[in-house]
Order: C-alpha cells, then structure tokens, then sequence
C-alpha cells in the first residue's frame, strides 16, 4: 500500500467516525465536500467502509452531507453490499460482546475465546465488547479499532502495512506486536514487538514506537513516549489491570466491558478521583467492593445497574 493509499483511507476512517455523531455541521459539511471532491477514489474507499458499519445513522449522515458534492452528484452511486463485493474487498466486521463475530454477510457465530486469525496470518485478541473493523485487499491490510482494546500480532508482508486506526489516531506495522486500547477520544498503545509509527491525527508528524515504550493519545495530541517492563506489565489478557494514578472514570470504564450490568456513575464529582492498584476484570462484584472499601464509596447494585455515589459518613 502506497502512503497515499494509506492516507486515503485514514482520512476516510476519520469522516466515519465523524458522520456516526450525526449530521455534519457547516464548517465540516464544507470540509467534507471539498475533501470527497478532491479525488474520485475518497468517494469510492468512504462507502467500502460505510458498508461494512450497517449503521442507517451513518449512511443517512452521508448522504445528507454529499449532496452538494460534484462528484458525488456525477456518480449518485448506492452504498450498498454489492458495491463492496463488485470492488472484491474483502471485509470482515469483527465485533465481540461476550465474543461475539459479526461477518459483512451479518451472519453469527459464537466462538470460546476472544482470538481471531486473519487472512493474512495475523492474529488478534479482543477485550469483551471491544470493536473492530478488518478491511483487507490486494493490496491494503486496513483495520478500525471502534472502541475496546485488541492486541495484535501482525504477520510480516512489507509490500502491506497494516494500518490500525483508533478515532483520530493511528498505528501501522509491517511485522509487530502491540496493544491498543481505546476509550472515545483516549488511545493507549503499548508496543510488545518490534517497531510501530504512530500519528495523533492523519496530518500530524509520526512517532516511532519500539519495544517496551507506550504512548497516549487524546483527542489526536500525542503525550511524551514513556517506558514500560513488559515483564511486569499486567497485561488484560491476564484478566487483571493495573492502574497507577488514572481517575476513576477511567478504571470503571474498562470493568464495565466486563460487567453483565452497567457500572453508572452517580456522584459526578467522584470520577476524576485518582485510584491506584490492581483489580480482577472479570469480578464486578469483588472488584467495586474493593474499591468500595479503599475510596469510601458507595456501591448500590439496582435494576439499571451499579450505581457509584461517595459514601455518606
């Protein structure tokens, strides 16, 4: 893949995720326009990828946002499954709740672990209700982390980069291993293998990512590169996580892909309380006790979910 293939379709994967929260405003609106009129072929990798989500919210968004297009008026083409097929794109829509796989013909099966291997002979991990979009060509090995954490381990074919992109972030390896966890506009990347290149947004400048150093990602800025001993890191994997000085928001967020009931935050003001320690993933009632015991907080398990208050003396 050509780095102008490459940003093609980072570019794309940046309108999705901008068309999923509605309707586009003036300003975008405008941007879209003239990025769609820029080149035939941005129109043609946007609705290879708008068919792989199946979100009516999405196309709806599209095509309201298109209409003053040129080429898009030239072309009036329908975003559907044929077109993806026509194109020979192979496309397979990984999306796990309780693992889960989700494949563009929508049909389902259940598998006993989070562990996919791609046609390609890379292979990946999945965190429970974590999301992730394979887009794989002749020429292209293009994923979309949604939201969750996967670990990857990429096969080597230097002629395709493979290319993970998190909200405005993105990660590309030719032969690595790494982790990637996102939580809306949060990425975290943690290289295991190898050698990464991170960009905080398409046209922002990469940064080299090597073995044993992660770096985080908010809203597209890249915060300083730090080090990391893989042999003491408490990987997800383990069904642990290990938190040192995050807020609390922070750690529900990653039990509630866990919990069978939704961990809500009651107390607004509690969620940018710093915790520290380490915590079993896949024990929602031990862990908030935990929790419960070491922050003074209150845990009340009801109908809509654990809701979370400070405790009252």
């Amino acid at each position: 893949m050509t780095s102008q293939q490459e940003k093609t379709y980072l570019e794309a994967g940046e309108w999705i995720d901008r068309l999923a929260d509605g309707d586009l405003d003036a300003l975008n609106k405008r941007r879209f326009i003239r990025w769609l009129d820029e080149s035939e072929r941005h129109q043609e990798v946007l609705e290879r990828m708008i068919a792989t989500w199946e979100d009516p919210a999405v196309h709806a968004a599209y095509l309201n946002a298109q209409k003053s297009s040129k080429i898009a008026n030239r072309r009036r083409s329908l975003v559907t499954w044929g077109s993806a097929i026509a194109a020979s794109l192979l496309v397979i829509a990984l999306v796990f709740s309780r693992y889960h796989v989700i494949t563009p013909s929508t049909s389902s099966q259940l598998i006993t672990s989070a562990h996919e291997a791609l046609s390609d002979g890379s292979e990946v991990q999945l965190q429970p209700k974590s999301e992730l979009i394979v887009l794989f060509s002749d020429d292209t090995r293009a994923l979309n982390l949604k939201k969750g954490q996967v670990y990857f381990d990429v096969a080597k074919d230097r002629a395709r980069p493979f290319v993970v992109k998190a909200g405005l972030s993105s990660v590309t390896a030719v032969g690595t291993a790494f982790n990637i966890d996102r939580q809306g506009q949060r990425v975290d990347v943690v290289v295991h293998e190898g050698i990464v290149e991170v960009r905080g947004k398409v046209d922002s400048a990469a940064v080299l990512l090597k073995a044993g150093e992660k770096i985080t990602i908010n809203r597209g800025v890249a915060e300083p590169v730090q080090r990391v001993n893989l042999s003491q890191v408490v990987d997800w994997r383990t069904g642990w996580i290990e938190v040192d000085d995050e807020s609390l928001t922070y750690l529900l967020e990653r039990l509630n892909r866990y919990s069978d009931k939704p961990i809500l935050i009651i107390d607004s003001t509690i969620g940018k309380h710093r915790v520290a320690g380490r915590f079993k993933l896949e024990d929602t009632t031990q862990t908030l006790a935990v929790l419960s015991s070491l922050y003074q907080l209150e845990v009340a398990d009801t109908r809509s979910g654990f809701e979370i208050r400070r405790q009252v003396n």
